[in-house]
This record gives C-alpha cells, sequence and structure tokens, in this order.
C-alpha cells in the first residue's frame, strides 16, 4: 500500500496498491498524485530511505516536488579496506572536475556511457604520472589500477542538491514517521486490518480503497466534531440544490422556443 498524507490533519490525500517488491519507484507517481489532489504548484513530500531512486528525485524536482529522502548508507566496501570513497572527493562546477584527497584534479574525459541502470554517466580520471607518485596511492587505487576513475551521472547536480538539503533535514525527517505512519497505526490498532480479505489486483485497489476512505471519514468526524460535520454537510447540499435549481432553470428556458404552441 501506497500512502500520501498531509502533515496538518493525517488526511489520506493519495492512496494506490502496486505489485513492486519495493519502494524504489514510487516517489514521483505518489507525490504528483498528491500533488494533484491538493492543485498544489509546488509540494514538499518526505520519504523514507526505501524510495531513494536518482531518477525519481530528478522526476519530482522536475514538476515542482521538492523531495526528502535519507541517502542510502552503502555497503562500505572500500571504506572496509581503508580506502577512499566517492563522499572522499569533492565536485568543481566551475572547473566541471573532482577534487582528490591528495589536492589532484580528475578531470573530465571524453564521450559519455550508458550504466546498467541506463542512467548517462560522464567520467572524471587522475593523470596517471600523478596518480603513481601520489603518497595515497595504497589508499586509493586497486592493485590492478594506474588512475583514479569517478563516474558521474549526467544529472547529477540534482543529487548534489538534494544532498545538501538533506544536510540540515533531520528535524524534518523526524517528523515523516509521525505523519505516514499514523494512518497505518489507526487502521491496524481500531480496525485490526493487517492483511487484505480478497484476492485479485482490482478487489484490493478497492478494498484498500474503502479503508482509506473510512479513515478518512473518521478523521474529519474527529477534527470537526459531528456537529461541525453536519454544518458542513448541510452547506454542501445547499450548494448543490441551488446549482441543480439553476440548471434546471436554464435548461427550461434553452427549451422554450422549441415548445408546442398551446391551443385555446
Amino acid at each position: 500500500m501506497q500512502i500520501a498524507i498531509d502533515d496538518k490533519h493525517k488526511l489520506i490525500v493519495a492512496s494506490e496498491v502496486v505489485n513492486d517488491s519495493s519502494d524504489v519507484g514510487q516517489l514521483h507517481a505518489m507525490a504528483q498524485a498528491a500533488k494533484q489532489a491538493l492543485d498544489a504548484k509546488t509540494l514538499q513530500v518526505l520519504a523514507d530511505e526505501g524510495y531513494y531512486s536518482s531518477l525519481e528525485l530528478k522526476a519530482c524536482e522536475d514538476d515542482g516536488i521538492t523531495a526528502y529522502v535519507p541517502l542510502p548508507k552503502g555497503n562500505g566496501r572500500l571504506e572496509k579496506k581503508g580506502r577512499f570513497s566517492l563522499k572522499d572527493f569533492s565536485y568543481d562546477g566551475v572547473a566541471d572536475a573532482y577534487h582528490c584527497p591528495a589536492g589532484q584534479l580528475l578531470n573530465r574525459t571524453k564521450g559519455r556511457w550508458e550504466n546498467t541502470s541506463d542512467r548517462i554517466e560522464i567520467r572524471y580520471a587522475g593523470r596517471n604520472a600523478i596518480c603513481r607518485a601520489c603518497p595515497l596511492k595504497t589508499r586509493c587505487l586497486s592493485a590492478k589500477a594506474v588512475t583514479r576513475t569517478i563516474r558521474r551521472w549526467e544529472h547529477e547536480d540534482v543529487l548534489d542538491r538534494h544532498r545538501a538539503r538533506m544536510q540540515g533535514a533531520a528535524k524534518l525527517m523526524r517528523c515523516r514517521s509521525g505523519i505516514v505512519e499514523h494512518p497505518f497505526g489507526t487502521l491496524k490498532c481500531r480496525a485490526g486490518y493487517r492483511h487484505f480479505l480478497v484476492r485479485g489486483f482490482d478487489k484490493v485497489r478497492g478494498e484498500w480503497s474503502l479503508m482509506a476512505l473510512c479513515y478518512n471519514f473518521t478523521r474529519v468526524l474527529n477534527i470537526l466534531g459531528f456537529e461541525g460535520f453536519i454544518a458542513a454537510l448541510a452547506k454542501v447540499l445547499s450548494s448543490c440544490r441551488n446549482l441543480l435549481a439553476a440548471v434546471m432553470d436554464a435548461l427550461l428556458s434553452a427549451m422554450e422556443p422549441f415548445r408546442a404552441p398551446t391551443v385555446p
């Protein structure tokens, strides 16, 4: 189940059921659905680490959605071997080059490459002579490598902006679980809802939609109170009744020329 919750009232703004085994490709679709439901020009969305995807982050940014997703910690393979990882290299946007821990430049090479994730990458490499003579060579290069090479996604600036946002997002991310986990916890505790009761994708989507509707209905009652809810409902029905009456009057007026003349 995928849900998007507003941070003020804890209402389910958008929801969906998917067959995917992970959340990796769900960030943009859910954020965009919430943005459309709220009729918002921009949106700030918080998600857990399972939603991290460079392509999803770019899609969000392109659609005016500011995403906050924790960066994956990775397996720390190079750090465990005592070697420098990508985070030890800093990118210089003006020079379009990377600074290595020894203070040397890794310059852009010619061409572009498509990786296994279908992303287009640009490669930056150090100079052979400098890398061979570097005192930090054993911490930087593998046994067979002669130069250090860094691969950079062609839209890495999107990830740079995201990493910069996440530096000061600790407070926001602490709020995330209290926002989005609230409905799940409520449904599990109050309704005992821990598994689907029907089979088939469409039936399951319908079942979840009913549960989301019931949750939202209860939240609205709690927020407005019963009397407030009835007053709001009466106001909406009154507006609908007035609108319907106006439409019927317009239709009757439009039909007037086509009515048969009355015989005296």
